[in-house]
């Protein structure tokens, strides 16, 4: 396993960044993470799986949409069809620096990912977009912070409310026991987006890497 590389990918008029864990060249994998507050509180779930995924001989890729992360990008300036756009654009980086990936959807990642050309989807947890906008609502009532802090712009919170996961393929969709959604397999594990901090579950983690590698495998073939 080669170690930590950040990268710059070019999405309409800007750039924004991928963070990649493993070889360039090997096996991709790109990631797309949960939606605002929920990216936080798995972010080292999503670290740990990706390390784990470059032991077994994968390239994973992290792309930060704009307006998140490391992003320059002032989130109220930013649309869905940008976030849309930015997940399509990484994963044509790496199609041309490395071989087309699979893409991994995290949550609310599953919202923006179809549009991009990729190997197949594996998606954990996908969620509908009126549950995320909900859940942000919320928290604001309960911490006196509107939308936790987060100040997308009215456009944005409209379309994300709007948004539902769309029909890719070929697909595999992964969700903890205790959920009761559709999915081609159930982990057990705690759901850390509900977490009022965030948190790491290294069995979760382990777990979750392995099904996503026989997946990415099982796409290759």
């Amino acid at each position: 396993m080669s170690g930590l590389a950040f990268e710059r990918f070019k999405s309409s008029d800007r750039d924004e960044w991928l963070m990649r864990v493993g070889r360039a060249h090997a096996p991709a994998i790109l990631i797309v993470p949960p939606l605002f507050e929920e990216m936080n509180r798995t972010r080292a779930l999503i670290a740990a799986v990706m390390r784990r995924l470059a032991r077994s001989g994968h390239g994973c890729w992290l792309v930060d949409l704009g307006g998140t992360g490391e992003s320059e990008r002032d989130l109220g300036e930013v649309s869905w069809d940008d976030w849309r756009h930015d997940v399509t654009q990484a994963a044509a980086y790496i199609s041309e620096k490395a071989r087309k990936p699979l893409i991994a959807s995290l949550r609310g990642g599953a919202l923006v990912d179809d549009g991009a050309t990729a190997r197949g989807w594996w998606r954990f947890a996908p969620v509908e977009g009126s549950a995320l906008a909900r859940d942000m609502a919320r928290s604001g009532l309960a911490g006196g912070v509107e939308w936790a802090g987060y100040a997308p712009s009215d456009g944005l919170k409209a379309a994300l409310a709007a948004a539902a996961p769309a029909a890719v393929a070929p697909a595999r969709i992964v969700r903890l026991a205790t959920d009761r959604g559709a999915a081609d397999a159930r982990l057990e594990g705690p759901a850390l987006w509900r977490r009022s901090e965030p948190g790491n579950s290294i069995a979760l983690a382990e777990a979750i890497a392995a099904d996503l590698g026989k997946w990415s495998r099982l796409c290759a073939a």
